[in-house]
């Protein structure tokens, strides 16, 4: 055996496996051993919501990502996609389905537009969202749909997304902001908006690691929930990440316990 290891370790094999290892665990020499990482499953009832200013920062991203790490731990919430404006994570799963416009319709039969999305039951948005949302109607729609099992609500982005009889029926507010200029000036922006809603506000960083994650939080008056490390797979529409990125997932549904 360790002859065959010394063989292995001076063919190309060895460099290529170790180029693999970098990339998946985001780390570079000297390798620390991978260690089992167990999913963290978020509360039976739990509500949380992910939400920023401005679009493209993740906030659709790591809602979905925190719906399948709690779905792989053994307790699958129901994500719901309430942007206004544009179906992204509907978009973002390929998939037609019924929306939260056809729930609406259904008093009582809800669940019967229910998707799944691998293990994750999924409520995509509909276009033109904006013109009949009623965050009241919208908060005893998801009620009756999830009964016992965890939330999670993809707000969107945009002031118009704080809708208070919604955000009444959340338990956790979760602020998602990254490190480029106009990211940082949607979070201070941000900070007067929320000074009113009826639940907990945390924050979020994105692609941001270290003393780069704190300086944000600390300019912020939210607790720091979890900082999301850059990844390159998450631009990718199958939801891959590295290791390092999921430990941050299991760190945030933890804090939203």
């Amino acid at each position: 055996m360790r002859t065959l290891r010394s063989w292995l370790d001076a063919t190309p094999l060895a460099a290529l496996a170790l180029e693999l290892m970098r990339d998946a665990t985001g780390r570079s020499d000297p390798l620390e051993p991978l260690r089992p990482a167990r999913s963290a499953a978020l509360p039976a009832r739990a509500r949380v919501a992910f939400w920023s200013l401005a679009g493209g920062v993740g906030a659709s991203t790591v809602a979905a990502l925190v719906a399948h790490r709690s779905a792989g731990a053994g307790r699958a919430p129901i994500l719901a996609d309430l942007d206004r404006w544009a179906p992204t994570l509907g978009l973002r799963a390929g998939m037609q389905a019924a929306t939260v416009a056809d729930a609406l319709l259904r008093p009582g039969r809800e669940r019967e537009c229910l998707s799944r999305w691998s293990d994750v039951p999924f409520l995509p948005s509909a276009p033109g969202l904006h013109a009949i949302f009623d965050g009241e109607r919208v908060a005893e729609m998801l009620a009756r749909i999830a009964g016992e099992a965890p939330v999670v609500i993809d707000l969107g982005c945009g002031a118009d997304a704080l809708d208070a009889a919604l955000l009444a029926s959340v338990d956790r507010l979760c602020v998602v902001a990254g490190p480029r200029t106009s990211q940082l000036q949607a979070a201070f922006c941000s900070v007067p908006l929320l000074r009113e809603v009826p639940c907990v506000v945390g924050l979020v960083t994105v692609a941001a690691v270290g003393s780069d994650a704190e300086r944000i939080a600390s300019r912020l008056p939210w607790p720091h929930l979890a900082a999301i490390p850059p990844d390159p797979y998450l631009a990718a529409d199958d939801l891959g990440a590295r290791a390092p990125t999921m430990a941050a997932i299991d760190r945030l549904i933890r804090a939203c316990a």
